[in-house]
């Protein structure tokens, strides 16, 4: 039995390097003990034909696996799976960083791009938002007009993606989707000339998944005491439930202690309501929760757990929220009464919220960002920097002008359309979240005529001391505290 296994095993070896002619068949069936290698040569050495085919055969397999490598190359250029589509942002921008970094036509003359925004129904789309951005992070805007046409003029020479938004609709860019595979249309500027009839379709936008169910588990109510910006205490209940195969289980609320006497209400009377979006781990941050609870507030303080999935985060943080609204986690909110606090990096969180729902009163920003694209060009030139993780966030961003969607969906400097009073808060020496964020934003907003109150701070940072007597910190909470008040009735 030994004996056929090796001559079965010399056969199939036999197949893939050579011919089956008569000779080597009558070699194998001989039972011929030699080893494979002696076999080989002989088979060589008698059978010219059988060496021209293996040669045949080799051609094949190296054209087979060079044809897979380039359906390996395409599918990693042009996949759109998001984990994919990071690497490839990464690699790309190490390569053209490697090569001397990204360069624009700056000294030739400028062109311009044109084109039509519509609905889903073939409707023009006026007031919309429409963007080119250079790989530094230029922008270049314009707004469609009653005929939904746009023209973007003054535009340096190069490729573009053009994306556009409304308030009401999903941010818009042109490009052709197959089995997972994804190709942006570029627009192709020339000096003097325009690139026209770049049409874009805004379809209505997406509702969230919010959905509340039985995954819910509320922990003990408990007291906790904080000693800055001031000593305060406070009731915190926390809670977590699943959605959307992650266990979402930092979400905490805190409202205040009726037996010290703070505030002075009576027991019916419901709490107006902050949802507040931390940058890490809410016991770590309790210095924000818990004085606000003293004062009066119901406060929902959740840390988002989704990397850079914003809008899950976005649905994870409406959700929590509605389990509150339900009555479902004890409390006496008054959802009615609606905060939004956003800080660092979740400012993009409380942003992105302003454009999904219009249930917020009033947001409340500490040491935001409002302009990706600003932000990539502050890095770029070195005026800003950036700590890990988000070094590598920013470049599986993509560079701007061939992926601009997530810039412009996470820039709130260009979604202002519908939003509430906003209240900013930055310190002038941060180096991480540039003071001109908030200072652009806020122009805008004048520009606009749009309700806001701006608080800026000599010589802070980006983080605020957690020291109870530090006077920076606790005139930003009071500022804060009186924002909030004034636009949630609670004064």
């Amino acid at each position: 039995m030994p004996g056929h296994h090796l001559l079965g095993w010399n056969r199939l070896v036999d197949f893939f390097l050579f011919d089956y002619n008569a000779k080597g068949i009558q070699h194998l069936e001989n039972g011929s003990t030699s080893s494979l290698g002696k076999k080989i040569v002989a088979v060589e050495e008698e059978s010219p034909t059988g060496r021209r085919l293996a040669k045949n055969r080799l051609r094949w397999i190296l054209l087979i696996l060079v044809g897979l490598l380039l359906l390996a190359l395409v599918w990693f250029s042009y996949s759109a799976d998001s984990e994919i589509t990071a690497l490839r942002n990464v690699l790309h921008y190490k390569v053209v960083k490697a090569l001397g970094g990204p360069r624009m036509n700056s000294d030739e003359p400028m062109g311009s791009i044109s084109g039509k925004l519509l609905d889903s129904h073939g409707e023009p789309v006026a007031g919309a938002i429409v963007l080119v951005a250079s790989p530094l992070g230029h922008t270049y805007t314009a707004e469609s007009n009653l005929n939904g046409q746009y023209h973007i003029s003054d535009v340096p020479p190069g490729r573009y993606v053009v994306v556009a938004g409304k308030r009401g609709y999903d941010d818009a860019l042109e490009q052709v989707c197959i089995a997972g595979l994804c190709s942006k249309h570029t627009a192709a500027v020339r000096p003097t000339a325009e690139a026209h009839d770049f049409d874009l379709t805004l379809a209505p936008t997406t509702p969230l998944g919010v959905s509340v169910d039985d995954s819910l588990i509320v922990s003990p109510t408990v007291e906790v005491e904080v000693g800055a910006p001031f000593p305060s205490k406070a009731l915190r209940t926390s809670f977590g439930f699943e959605r959307a195969g992650l266990w979402v289980n930092d979400c905490h609320l805190y409202e205040s202690i009726e037996s010290d006497g703070l505030p002075v209400v009576s027991e019916a009377e419901p709490f107006p309501t902050l949802l507040l979006v931390l940058p890490g781990p809410v016991h770590n941050w309790e210095i924000i929760p818990v004085p606000f609870a003293a004062e009066g507030f119901s406060v929902l303080a959740c840390y988002p757990l989704r990397g850079i999935d914003i809008d899950e985060d976005a649905a994870d943080l409406l959700t929590a929220l509605e389990y509150v609204r339900q009555g479902r986690v004890p409390s006496r909110a008054d959802p009615e009464r609606l905060g939004l606090i956003g800080a660092s990096f979740t400012s993009i969180h409380a942003y992105r919220l302003l454009g999904l729902t219009d249930e917020m009163d009033v947001v409340l920003v500490l040491g935001g960002m409002s302009d990706g694209f600003a932000f990539r060009h502050d890095v770029e030139i070195g005026t800003a920097h950036t700590r890990p993780p988000f070094d590598q966030v920013l470049m599986a961003l993509g560079f701007p002008n061939t992926s601009p969607e997530l810039y412009f969906r996470y820039s709130a400097i260009f979604h202002l359309e519908g939003l509430p009073p906003i209240c900013l808060l930055h310190g002038r020496e941060d180096e991480l979240s540039p003071f001109s964020q908030s200072v652009e934003l806020a122009e805008e907003l004048e520009r606009r005529g749009h309700p806001h109150e701006f608080y800026s701070y000599e010589g802070l940072k980006h983080y605020f001391s957690t020291s109870a007597e530090d006077a920076t910190t606790q005139q930003m909470f009071q500022d804060s505290l009186q924002c909030l008040r004034r636009s949630l009735g609670s004064e």
